[in-house]
Parts: structure tokens; C-alpha cells; sequence
């Protein structure tokens, strides 16, 4: 009996499949880029700054469309442009460097006086409230050494609370100690107080509103995979060098109690 053999492929046949899969993975790669662009973006947390609302190691969704939607590289609005609100998270170029992504919380609002005395923050005259919580401690992976710092629940006037750190009562000494919020501007603070480059350093204090990406909204993974000061790699190398450290065993903590968590409110 004669076996029949698979008869041979048209070379047609092949060239229209392959440009079929190319189309489909260019869709494909075109939708990520227009969500990334435009609705959601990931941000990995480099610095202790944010302590303790965000730890070194924590990967957020940014919500791109908080404050309406733009065109990514120029910034322009094309619809919507909701504003960012006292006590809000929000991920922005920096303004001393727009090429490099920062995120802190929101304290001044545009036409807003802010005041830092030893006490803490005044906003518009009116000392932002702070309740103490006792001492936290932590790592600072970044220096090798740790940190006893005290802990408040510090509120806007109107009603947000969140967790701040302060090391001492006579804290860290800005620039200048008044600044008044320019128009479509924004006064940025870290939560970490005594460790944290923001608005009071900066040469252009203020983050203007095209610079605003989005709002910080959870956080969908958290591990610690270096602790030390290291490069800034950026985000195709920072990628690599972290798969890296994965796949040879070389994770120092991974925080399943932190995945899913809301940045919003109180830290734990």
C-alpha cells in the first residue's frame, strides 16, 4: 500500500502566514503602546523617599487618564484635564530634568502659599494637622544603615490623611522656607521628610501640570532584589539586571503582603 506524504506547502500559503503573524504582533505591540501612552503606566520605586507609603522594590499602575488624557513627548491635553488634588500620589517628570520620572504626594495646589517650619507645613497659613504614631524603623538599603525615624498621620485641610516620617524635630534645611504656587503648578513633598528630594531642593520648585503623567494607584508586585547603591540602569537594563538576580537566587525579600495594596490613605 502507498503511504501519501503531507503534500509540500505553497510558498504563497507560507508568505501569507508569516505577514499575518507580523501584522498580528504589530497590533499587538501598537495596543500596549496606546495603552501605556494613554491610559496606564508601571513605575518601579528606586528610592526611600516615599517611606513608608512605598518601599524600594514596589512596581505600581499609574493611571495616565486621572488627569486627562495627553499627547505623550509634547504633554499636549486633547480631552478631559481633571486636577490633582492635596494628598494625592502622582508620577511626573522632574522639572530640573524632565527625562527622568519622579513620584511624590501632592501639598501645594496652584495659588497656594506652603510654609515648612520646624513644627511641619503650613498650607495657606493653616498647619497641615499631624497625629503621632510613634517610631518606625527600616533599611535604608541605599546607605547600608538603619533608620529609627518618628511617625504622624499628617492631614490636608481638606480631610486626606496619610503617613509621614520626620528623623528629627529640627529636620532637614530647604533652600528657602515660602513659596507661593505658581499657576498650573504643583508643590510636591516626599513622605520620607528628612529623606527626600522634592519641591523645597529643586531649582525649579515646581511641577507644572503638563509634566503630571498620572495618578499612583496600587501596587501589583513587590520584591527587593538589591540593596546598596547601585546605577540608575534605566528601564531596559534596571529589566534585565532585575530578571538577572531572579533566575540566580539572588532575591532578598519578596512581599506578598504588599501585592494588590491601595497606595491611597494610611500606611500600614
Amino acid at each position: 500500500m502507498a503511504v501519501r506524504g503531507k503534500p509540500p506547502e505553497q510558498p504563497g500559503r507560507a508568505s501569507s502566514s508569516f505577514l499575518e503573524n507580523v501584522r498580528a504582533l504589530s497590533l499587538a505591540v501598537l495596543v500596549a503602546l496606546l495603552i501605556r501612552a494613554f491610559l496606564f503606566e508601571t513605575f518601579h520605586i528606586p528610592s526611600g523617599s516615599m517611606i513608608p507609603t512605598l518601599l524600594v522594590g514596589d512596581h505600581l499602575w499609574v493611571t495616565k487618564f486621572s488627569f486627562g488624557v495627553r499627547l505623550p513627548f509634547t504633554g499636549t491635553l486633547i480631552f478631559g484635564g481633571g486636577m490633582p488634588e492635596r494628598g494625592d500620589i502622582v508620577v511626573f517628570r522632574a522639572p530640573d530634568d524632565p527625562s527622568i520620572d519622579m513620584i511624590k504626594r501632592v501639598i501645594g495646589l496652584p495659588g497656594d502659599t506652603i510654609e515648612v517650619r520646624r513644627e511641619g507645613v503650613l498650607v495657606n497659613g493653616e498647619v497641615l494637622e499631624r497625629i503621632p504614631e510613634g517610631v518606625f524603623e527600616y533599611s535604608d538599603h541605599q546607605r547600608g544603615a538603619a533608620v529609627v525615624a518618628k511617625r504622624f498621620e499628617e492631614q490636608t485641610p481638606g480631610g486626606t490623611a496619610y503617613t509621614i516620617l520626620q528623623r528629627s524635630d529640627r529636620g532637614v534645611r530647604p533652600r528657602q522656607r515660602t513659596w507661593t504656587v505658581p499657576d498650573e503648578h504643583y508643590f510636591m513633598m516626599g513622605d520620607n521628610r528628612d529623606n527626600s528630594f522634592d519641591s523645597r531642593f529643586w531649582q525649579q520648585s515646581f511641577v507644572p501640570a503638563h509634566y503630571v503623567k498620572g495618578r499612583a494607584q496600587r501596587v501589583y508586585w513587590s520584591w527587593l532584589v538589591e540593596s546598596g547603591p547601585h546605577p540608575d540602569r534605566g528601564f531596559l537594563l534596571g529589566l534585565v539586571h532585575t530578571l538577572y538576580r531572579a533566575v540566580t537566587f539572588q532575591i532578598e525579600e519578596i512581599r506578598w503582603d504588599r501585592i494588590g495594596r491601595s497606595v491611597s490613605g494610611s500606611a500600614d
